[in-house]
């Protein structure tokens, strides 16, 4: 199978609207595995009711961030472990969860590589069971089973660890064999009756991207029998972003899961990944997981969201904007100048900017609609240098905006399956030099590197 992957990351209950809206457009919804912990009533009802085929990544990584990263203040500002990290260690090997819950402490490496056994047991068993134990409480399953229709894992992603550069080299190297051994136990524990298709995951920071020294060790460590996709994700890692090196290291390392027949996804991506499922593409990606409420990018260290601000997807350069630097796009085009009837720039704006239909809800005849994809309400918060006023996005603002997004996903989608490569990029380029020329020799740039 050659069609990629499309994939719907789901976060909070706050993009249930717009994931219902667009179930039917996404093959499989990826969940957190703590996401799965803390809310596993609520998950079995989006599994069961609106999207069958799920899955989970299971988070492994957890084990190797420092404590702090774990953790958020109380009421009384003192540091304690986040619920839903709590949650999901106790669906973990004991001994690495107390090691976290009662030392506050990072398992070592070598602590870790003692609970391999236990470790592939307890995920596999969360990855299969978790979400059934709710959809059995909520007694969907005498429904299911009578429908013979059920929610099914579409992946079960084999424990994984992550490759940093602030470890030395053997460190990484013994992680990387952890992996593998996860993988060939997961491949093992798939056998009898019921079988699921398997995935592995590498991730890594862009420092340890650059290291070709570890290409060899990443083939042998995911060239394992028994499974045919393999997430990536490297911490916050654009390639339309990146510098020379950046692209050209992802490049090789997408040859080598080429030359071993694996079909990655990126695990965290936006329009370059899904570019790079075309067919077309030499050493392409087989699929591309995407949220709704977030960049397309992803900080493997957790970090806090910051201020939320209003956003907009500006489809013809395929980039989720800050708000007014999309508004100030469209003003240097002369969209608010007042020139021409308002219902002129609505026909100039569905023609070259954006026609889909959560734009025509909201634009509708008045091309100064457009500043409800702005709309928002004061809120205060407090500082070391007092209380401060700021201003965030309404309900409806965040919704719209979120519909529009999956709206150009859709058809960023549609484009790549069905567009001949040379087009696409010629299209993006030339939408580029007219709207955000200063980054016109990037994506050339990025086209020589992933489009020759």
């Amino acid at each position: 199978m050659n069609s990629p992957l499309r994939i719907l990351r789901y976060n909070t209950g706050t993009d249930k609207k717009a994931f219902v809206k667009f179930k039917n457009e996404f093959d499989a919804v990826i969940f957190n595995a703590t996401i799965v912990a803390y809310s596993g009533a609520a998950v079995a009802d989006l599994v069961s009711v609106h999207k069958r085929q799920y899955i989970i990544d299971p988070q492994t990584h957890i084990f190797q961030h420092d404590i702090s990263a774990l953790q958020a203040k109380n009421k009384k500002g003192r540091m304690h472990l986040k619920k839903s990290i709590e949650k999901y260690l106790n669906c973990m090997p004991e001994a690495l969860a107390n090691i976290i819950i009662d030392e506050q402490r990072t398992p070592k490496v070598y602590e870790v590589e003692s609970e391999i056994d236990e470790l592939v047991k307890k995920v596999w068993e969360f990855e299969t069971s978790y979400v059934d134990s709710f959809i059995k409480t909520k007694e969907y399953d005498k429904y299911l089973k009578f429908a013979k229709v059920g929610p099914i894992p579409r992946f079960l992603i084999a424990p994984y660890f992550m490759i940093k550069n602030e470890y030395d080299r053997n460190t990484n190297l013994k992680w990387l064999s952890i992996n593998k051994s996860c993988i060939e136990k997961y491949v093992s524990l798939n056998i009898g009756e019921k079988t699921y298709d398997l995935a592995a995951q590498l991730v890594l920071d862009k420092e340890s991207l650059l290291k070709k020294e570890y290409l060899e060790q990443i083939k042998s460590t995911y060239n394992v029998n028994g499974y045919d996709y393999l997430f990536i994700w490297i911490d916050d890692f654009d390639s339309f972003d990146a510098n020379y090196d950046l692209r050209q290291a992802f490049y090789e390392l997408l040859k080598v899961f080429d030359t071993i027949g694996k079909k990655p996804i990126m695990a965290y991506g936006g329009y370059d990944s899904i570019l790079l499922c075309n067919t077309e593409i030499t050493h392409r990606l087989y699929g591309v997981a995407q949220s709704v409420g977030y960049g397309e990018a992803r900080n493997i260290t957790p970090v806090g969201g910051g201020l939320p601000v209003n956003k907009y997807y500006f489809y013809p350069i395929h980039r989720r904007l800050r708000f007014d630097e999309a508004a100030s796009i469209l003003s240097s085009k002369g969209y608010f100048s007042g020139k021409k009837s308002s219902s002129d720039y609505v026909k100039d704006y569905f023609d070259n900017i954006c026609d889909c239909k959560q734009c025509y809800i909201t634009i509708k005849n008045d091309i100064n609609n457009f500043s409800n994809y702005n709309d928002s309400i004061p809120f205060t918060m407090k500082t070391r240098y007092g209380i401060v006023s700021r201003n965030r996005p309404t309900t409806d603002a965040s919704l719209i905006a979120a519909i529009h997004f999956l709206y150009c996903k859709i058809r960023e989608w549609n484009e790549v399956n069905t567009k001949p490569l040379n087009s696409l990029i010629q299209d993006f380029l030339n939408a580029v030099s007219v709207y955000a020329p200063e980054w016109y020799q990037n994506i050339k740039s990025w086209c020589e590197i992933y489009a020759r």
